[in-house]
């Protein structure tokens, strides 16, 4: 059987409390979903993601938590567009201006991609978002086909 989040915390020596204010999630939140009264794929994805990062899992692996299937060698889904919800505006803005950028053959792309690049570097310090959604957006956006 694999980790649950109440074995994770008791790992990393976290009560509720400690984990809520660790991660800025409500204690209330945090204590339903410890109990079950909430599910964590009815979560936001900002809650996942900051309990993710808290408990240093990525957020597949935090999902898991709750049936107890979590194991390193958990293979990560092809469809990542989860990574994409819940974005701060301003790194959604830039997304939006790099896609507007290749459909209309901006000539200023080079100054788009910048920014975008800039984006995601400022809110994955900032831990706005996860390392994972750092790699994925810089993947699909600024080395990939934004249009994938």
């Amino acid at each position: 059987m694999g980790d649950t989040l109440e074995s994770v915390m008791e790992r990393k020596g976290l009560t509720r409390y400690q984990l809520s204010k660790i991660s800025g999630i409500p204690w209330s939140t945090l204590s339903n979903i410890c109990t079950g009264k909430t599910e964590l794929e009815k979560c936001t994805v900002g809650t996942v993601r900051k309990l993710a990062n808290a408990l240093d899992l990525t957020i597949e692996e935090t999902l898991d938590l709750e049936t107890g299937m979590v194991s390193k060698s958990v293979k990560t889904p092809v469809d990542k567009s989860y990574l994409e919800i819940d974005l701060p505006s301003t790194l959604a803005e830039a997304i939006e201006d790099v896609k507007a950028g290749f459909e209309h053959n901006d000539p200023n792309m080079d100054l788009l991609l910048d920014t975008l690049y800039g984006e995601i570097n400022a809110n994955q310090w900032s831990d706005m978002i996860t390392k994972e959604q750092a790699d994925f957006l810089r993947s699909k956006y600024y080395y990939g086909d934004p249009h994938d």
